[in-house]
Parts: structure tokens; sequence; C-alpha cells
């Protein structure tokens, strides 16, 4: 089942809240180009003791926000 925006910024900080740390930097890429321009998804790698997770959140304002707050560094490829 896919996951909107919204589901997959609430999971994100559910791991971390849950002792996953982020391994930085977080990636932004372009997701796609349509006739409004461009969008772009980022990529988050979670570690913990028992493995690592990588999950792709699309941009929106609250991912910025959160990104702000926490003054993540991302690198766009």
């Amino acid at each position: 089942m896919a996951m909107d925006v919204n589901d997959r910024l609430a999971w994100l900080e559910r791991q971390i809240a849950g002792g996953w740390w982020l391994e930085a930097p977080v990636l932004e890429r372009p997701a796609y180009h349509g006739t409004m321009g461009r969008t772009s998804a980022f990529e988050f790698i979670l570690r913990h003791d028992g493995g690592c997770q990588v999950i792709a959140v699309p941009d929106c304002p609250e991912l910025r926000s959160f990104l702000r707050e926490r003054d993540i560094d991302v690198v766009i490829v």
C-alpha cells in the first residue's frame, strides 16, 4: 500500500523517536518534471543496531520545516 507524504514523514519521525538515527547527508533527487515544474524527493538513511532502512519522502512544506528545525544537511544529486 502506498503511503502519502504525511504518512511517510510521520513514519520517519516515529523511527527517529524509536531510536533510529539519520545518516547524513539526506539526498534530494528530482522525482519528476511536470507542467508545474520540478518535484523533488528526499532519501533518508536510518541506522539502528539492528540494521538500516531507507525511505523517500516527497517534497512538501512540512518536510522542509522538519529539515530546517533539525538542521539536517541535504545534498542535491
